[in-house]
């Protein structure tokens, strides 16, 4: 019985690593920071009025907020 508590605790732990990261930033998939880097990219070539929202925009579109 102890080594089915052991088995379905280090389970629950993985899953919540993968869940974790899921949600970090730093774990995106190589073309979605691709994706994030040419939106914020563009906004570099808008109106100074402009920029502050498209980045938030672009921020929020790819979880970075």
């Amino acid at each position: 019985m102890k080594q089915l508590s052991t088995i379905v605790s280090a389970l629950a732990f993985a899953l919540s690593a993968a869940a974790f990261a899921a949600d970090d930033p730093a774990q995106q998939t190589g073309d979605a920071q691709q994706q994030y880097q040419a939106a914020l990219k563009k906004c570099e070539s808008l109106p100074q009025t402009e920029q502050q929202k498209c980045i938030d925009a672009a921020k929020k579109k790819f979880g970075q907020m």
